[in-house]
């Protein structure tokens, strides 16, 4: 199933933002369903309900959890009188997470950033022009985490990056002979993140959680090559001609590290309240192939807050009752700095999960409003809607029989 939903994954063209031409793309994972329906908090997890951003709180599992998700994001974009609109349907991740006493473990495929722009104009050349790029940089991961003490846990996860990103330019002059570039990118590499959680009781029913993870700074290999061609067009049918390969430059550059701090305090089985705020660096960040002119990287930062309350998790009456209402909150300075405009993204989320039978597991529906970049210094402003859908299978495996 991994291995399906890599291949699936490495084509799929999973955003339309015109941001995403820049480095790698624009990130694209910001957690499960449940979670990113908080705003995308990496501090939040049941023993029944992973959180697949923080490794250390596999250590606090009890049952096994398969997880899979998908959205549909549509967005409009303005940039001045200007306006358009672009959509996306992805399947966004896989995952196992799986309890062992103490210890805990989890893998799967997730999108890490992702590529999606279309444009067309004239070029300073003067010539009618159109730009489209695609592709993704997914992440192949291994994690572990295990109870060190009472409330204290700690945990790792290995992490494989890859993919393909693709940007071709096609130039029509004017005459019937037009021109195409396409350039492509592999992306590989190998990344860790490293957290640690600490819950203090309050009481029987309350716990008070702090959560730091740090995400390492990882070299990254962008192996390039352009093609160029001759192309024609004649009755809706398109040829190909006097077709060259390039060797380019190939790149390597350092993935932003990140570090992120939160607390929250949990109602067991009933509310949960949080927040936390995340520091990268983006100063040895660049662009693929080539840097370009008035396009700068920065520090980046974010702030996050969400929760989520359950009427009553064990009512035998009502079904709206045991299930799970979530809200969350996000601002975000993304370190890409354009014209001297910093671009910076909001969103609003919500969410509930809808348990499935008897046992741990839920459907999970959830819908996030915002916005991305500035209308200021000829940019572009976006506005967005995500609709993500996913389902928790969550049990006790492996269980010896004591009948046969």
């Amino acid at each position: 199933m991994l291995l399906l939903v890599a291949g699936f994954a490495y084509a799929q063209e999973s955003t339309s933002s015109p941001y995403s031409t820049h480095g790698l793309g624009i990130t694209n994972f910001r957690g499960s369903i449940a979670n990113r329906s908080m705003g995308g908090l990496t501090l939040y997890s049941d023993p029944f309900t992973p959180n697949i951003q923080n490794p250390a709180l596999y250590g606090g599992l009890k049952t096994t959890a398969l997880g899979v998700g998908g959205s549909y994001k549509t967005a409009t974009f303005k940039e001045g009188d200007a306006e358009s609109s672009g959509k996306a349907t992805t399947l966004d991740y896989l995952t196992l997470s799986i309890p062992a006493g103490k210890f805990g473990f989890g893998f799967g495929i997730v999108p890490y950033r992702s590529v999606g722009f279309s444009f067309e104009g004239i070029n300073g050349a003067g010539f009618q022009e159109t730009n489209t790029g695609s592709g993704n940089v997914n992440r192949a991961y291994f994690g572990a985490g295990v109870k060190i003490h009472k409330g204290f846990k700690l945990g790792a996860e290995f992490q494989y990056n890859f993919g393909r990103l693709e940007n071709i330019v096609t130039q029509f002059p004017d005459s019937s002979i037009n021109t195409r570039v396409i350039n492509q990118s592999d992306i590989q590499g190998v990344s860790f993140t490293f957290s640690g959680v600490y819950d203090l009781d309050v009481n029987e029913e309350t716990l008070f959680r702090v959560s730091a993870v740090y995400s390492n700074s990882a070299s990254i290999t962008s192996e390039n090559i352009q093609q160029i061609s001759a192309v024609e067009f004649e009755d809706d049918q398109e040829t190909t001609s006097n077709e060259q390969v390039v060797d380019i430059a190939d790149r390597s550059f350092n993935l932003p590290s990140r570090l992120t701090l939160g607390g929250a305090v949990i109602k067991k089985s009933k509310w949960f309240v949080g927040g936390e705020a995340y520091l990268e660096d983006n100063n040895d960040y660049q662009d693929r192939i080539q840097s370009r002119d008035r396009v700068n990287y920065a520090k980046a930062y974010g702030v996050k807050v969400g929760g989520f309350i359950i009427p009553k998790y064990n009512s035998l009456t009502s079904y709206f009752q045991r299930m799970t209402y979530r809200v969350g909150l996000r601002y975000e300075r993304l370190g890409l700095v354009i014209r001297g405009e910093d671009i910076n993204e909001f969103g609003t989320s919500f969410g509930i999960s809808l348990p499935v039978s008897q046992g741990y597991s839920s459907l999970d529906l959830g819908v996030e409003l915002g916005s991305r970049g500035t209308t200021s210094a000829g940019l572009v402003k976006e506005n967005f809607i995500n609709l993500s859908v996913g389902l928790s299978l969550s049990d006790k495996w492996f269980r010896k029989r004591k009948f046969n």
